[in-house]
């Protein structure tokens, strides 16, 4: 199930907007729900209501929040999520962009044009949301993190902490990003996208590992973790075989 906003100031564009998403969806095997929204203020207001969107398709003229500061706060709680900007006469320009819309929607694009576009807007959607992530709390919301941004998941109280990579864009969340699960029971879910055990307590992702010892390793950021002695052997052999798994 995909979760789609449609933010924008006329009642009678979302009414057309949802039939041309049920008619470019055909006969592909997706579900989706529709939230409407009829201001900028309304959707800010909602983002927080625990819906993880895949998709926003944003007016860029509402009013007293223009769609540039819309997409602005909807980028930092959604970082992956599909944006299309959808006017009729306002123009991108380079602020819009900062939010990096996938597409530019006219309003008064032909019908048949309109369609093939929201095709590819739907196929991006379905991209994206096959992409491994994991399901993480910030605060009190909860948000998506790419696997491959990920550095390790350490044991913190009741299921585990993540930490990423200095330069993705979840390194800007400055409290913690927390998981259910402990790091040996994530094990079972990411150990075939390259993590491995190097404690009991700490799940890393092989993939940021750029020098490897017989007793600890270096991630790509320049940290150095150790590894439990129990772990050793097993920690270089699944490197080892991701490493040539690779390059095959």
């Amino acid at each position: 199930m995909y979760h789609i906003a449609i933010c924008d100031d006329s009642n009678k564009f979302i009414s057309y907007l949802k039939g041309v998403l049920n008619k470019a969806k055909g006969d592909k095997n997706i579900d989706f729900k529709i939230y409407e929204f009829i201001s900028g203020e309304e959707f800010v207001y909602n983002l927080d209501r625990g819906i993880d969107y895949d998709l926003l398709i944003l007016d860029m003229q509402l009013g007293e929040m223009d769609g540039n500061q819309v997409a602005e706060q909807f980028r930092k709680k959604f970082p992956y999520a599909v944006l299309v900007f959808c006017s009729g006469i306002y123009r991108p320009t380079i602020h819009s962009f900062k939010a990096t819309p996938f597409r530019y929607l006219l309003k008064q694009q032909d019908y048949k044009e309109f369609i093939e576009t929201i095709k590819e807007i739907l196929d991006e959607v379905e991209k994206r949301s096959k992409e491994p992530a994991i399901i993480a709390h910030y605060r009190w919301s909860i948000m998506k993190i790419k696997i491959n941004n990920i550095l390790y998941i350490e044991n913190y109280k009741r299921g585990g902490r993540v930490v990423v990579c200095p330069k993705c864009e979840e390194a800007k969340y400055v409290d913690k990003l927390l998981v259910d699960e402990k790091p040996g029971q994530l094990l079972e879910k990411y150990g075939r996208y390259g993590f491995a055990l190097a404690q009991s307590t700490y799940l890393v992702n092989m993939n940021h590992i750029e020098v490897l010892h017989v007793q600890d390793f270096q991630f790509d950021n320049g940290e150095i973790m150790k590894i439990a002695r129990a772990y050793q052997k097993s920690f270089r052999d699944v490197f080892i075989k991701r490493f040539t798994n690779k390059y095959d």
